[in-house]
């Protein structure tokens, strides 16, 4: 966590938790608000050394949790959708090679990056990942299961996220973007609260922008599990 600490400039994070799973492919954050504890399930492939910018993703979870909604269950829900676009903004940040949050980095979407699937391009990276969502979207994996609705959901917006950071820093943006900002299908699952969202998702948030996203978040959210999780 002392790189973590490092790269986003301060020195406040939680005490946390580590369960070693072993059959665990990725690092994965859970926080229960009613006791205030943070858990960071890890497999055994942790030392792995191009791991570092998912744990990244993860402490930034446990980052915005005690930033924004320590405690508070209903401010937790709501922020759900921001933290995963947050997330992953420092998951990209860091896989591009950044220094710290605030380097003004400039990288090409052809370039390529070490990640767990192997070496790869940017924006085939980020591409598998959207596919992988849109995968669940037309297949219905998220029917009946708030975990797997919640999994979802955390997929669509760590791919905003990640387009946030290429719409700063990638030089050669314009020439993807039409690909990158192709929301169709998930605009058709979210419905118009999505599209409000892709407004407000434009860059590094202020916090005015984090309340608003978190304002149409939560009730898109509620809806979504009215519609398609059993009680």
């Amino acid at each position: 966590m002392t790189s973590y600490k490092k790269f986003m400039l301060f020195e406040k994070m939680p005490a946390y938790e580590i369960v070693i799973e072993e059959n665990r492919i990725t690092p994965s954050h859970y926080y229960n608000v009613n006791t205030d504890k943070h858990v960071l399930r890890v497999g055994t492939n942790i030392i792995n050394k191009n791991m570092e910018y998912i744990l990244f993703h993860e402490f930034t979870h446990m980052y915005d949790v005690i930033t924004f909604s320590a405690k508070e269950p209903k401010v937790y829900f709501a922020n759900r959708g921001f933290t995963e676009y947050h997330a992953s903004q420092i998951e990209l940040l860091k896989l591009l090679g950044a220094k710290t949050v605030n380097d003004k980095i400039s990288f090409s979407l052809a370039q390529p990056i070490e990640t767990i699937f192997g070496k790869t391009t940017v924006l085939d990276y980020m591409l598998k990942l959207r596919d992988s969502a849109r995968e669940g979207i037309t297949k219905k994996h998220y029917s009946d299961s708030l975990e797997s609705l919640s999994r979802l959901l955390g997929m669509i917006f760590n791919h905003l996220g990640r387009v946030s950071i290429c719409r700063l820093y990638a030089n050669d943006y314009e020439a993807y973007k039409e690909k990158l900002e192709d929301f169709e299908l998930e605009i058709s699952f979210l419905e118009e609260k999505f599209s409000k969202i892709i407004s407000i998702a434009r860059g590094i948030l202020n916090y005015k922008e984090i309340v608003d996203f978190a304002m149409e978040f939560r009730p898109m959210a509620e809806e979504l599990v009215r519609k398609h999780v059993k009680n």
